[in-house]
C-alpha cells in the first residue's frame, strides 16, 4: 500500500459494527428469538404433548391428546399462513428471516467452508461429521420435545419406545443431511423453499447494484456473490427470470448490502449495493454479466 492511499485510509473515518453488520445483527436476532420460543414453549409447558404417557398440557394445565393437538395445529396453521403471507409481500424472506432450519444450515456452511474444503486434512473432515452429528441430535431434539417427553429414549418399557427411536432415527437422517450439505438445502432441496419460489410471490423490496454504479465499479472485489447464502450475483440478479439464478431464489437476508458496506465503507466510498422498490431499467450487457 502507497504511503498517500495509507494517510486516505488513516483520515476515512471508520464506520461502526453496526453500520456494516446491520442486517447480520437482525436477523441473528430474530432466528435466536423463534429458536427460543420453540424451546420455551414446550419446556415450560405453554403448549406441550406427550405421546409417550398420552397427555398433552396448554397452559400448565393438564388436558387430553386431542385437546392438545389444537394448539399444535393452530401454530403450523400460523407458520402456513405466515409462509404464504411472507411470500407475497417480500419473496423467500420467510427463509431469511424466521426459518431455524435455514440459521443452522447457515451456520453449517460457514463451518463447512473452514473444515471440509478441498484443502482440509482428514482430521478436519472427521470434525465436522462430529459437529454435524451433535448438532442433527440437538435440532432433532428440539422439535420433539413438542411431542413426547424425551425421557421415552432411556424407557425400553414404554410402549412407544421401539416408535420413537425409529422415527426420531429417521428425522435425525433427513436433518444430518440437511446440515451437512449447508445451504444448499435451502437451495436445492427444503420444501418450504421450493414451494415458495413456484408459488405467486411480490418483492417489495429488492437489493440490486444502485442506479448510478456499473459492474465495471464493482472491481474484482465480489464479496457480495461469495458471501451470499443462495449462491447468487445480487447486483443484477433481481433482472433475471430464474428458479436457481433470479430473484425467486434470494432470502432478502441482506447480506449482500452488509458485505458491500464492509467493503466500501472502511474506504470512504459509497456502498454500491441498496434496496429498491421499482427496478432501474438496464441494458442487456448489465443483466448478461458483461462488464465494459
Amino acid at each position: 500500500m502507497s504511503t498517500v492511499q495509507a494517510e486516505v485510509d488513516q483520515s476515512c473515518p471508520q464506520p461502526s459494527y453496526w453500520e456494516t453488520h446491520k442486517f447480520t445483527i437482525l436477523r441473528n436476532v430474530a432466528y435466536i428469538l423463534v429458536i427460543l420460543a420453540l424451546i420455551i414453549i414446550p419446556l415450560f409447558k405453554i403448549a406441550k404433548i406427550d405421546l409417550a404417557h398420552n397427555e398433552a398440557w396448554i397452559f400448565g394445565e393438564k388436558v387430553s391428546v386431542e385437546d392438545g393437538l389444537a394448539p399444535v395445529i393452530m401454530a403450523l396453521g400460523f407458520f402456513s399462513i405466515l409462509v404464504i403471507v411472507m411470500n407475497l409481500v417480500n419473496g423467500r424472506v420467510f427463509c431469511g428471516w424466521v426459518c431455524p432450519g435455514g440459521f443452522v444450515a447457515e451456520l453449517q456452511e460457514k463451518l463447512r467452508r473452514k473444515l471440509y474444503n478441498p484443502k482440509s486434512e482428514a482430521l478436519s473432515k472427521l470434525g465436522y461429521y462430529v459437529v454435524t452429528g451433535i448438532m442433527s441430535v440437538l435440532f432433532t431434539l428440539l422439535f420433539f420435545n413438542w411431542v413426547t417427553d424425551l425421557r421415552v429414549f432411556f424407557y425400553s418399557t414404554n410402549p412407544t419406545f421401539a416408535g420413537m427411536w425409529f422415527t426420531f432415527l429417521a428425522t435425525f437422517g433427513i436433518v444430518y443431511f440437511e446440515l451437512f450439505i449447508g445451504k444448499r438445502w435451502c437451495r436445492t432441496f427444503c420444501p418450504t423453499g421450493i414451494y415458495q419460489k413456484i408459488t405467486p410471490y411480490h418483492h417489495k423490496f429488492k437489493p440490486t447494484m444502485d442506479p448510478k454504479f456499473n459492474l465495471s465499479d464493482c472491481g474484482t472485489c465480489k464479496e457480495c456473490i461469495k458471501n451470499c447464502p443462495m449462491a447468487l450475483d445480487p447486483r443484477r440478479m433481481a433482472y433475471i427470470n430464474d428458479f436457481y439464478k433470479g430473484l425467486q431464489a434470494c432470502i432478502i437476508c441482506g447480506n449482500c448490502i452488509d458485505t458491500c458496506r464492509q467493503v466500501m465503507l472502511p474506504k470512504c466510498k459509497e456502498p454500491l449495493m441498496i434496496w429498491v422498490q421499482d427496478l432501474p431499467p438496464r441494458d442487456p450487457s448489465f443483466i448478461s454479466g458483461k462488464v465494459h
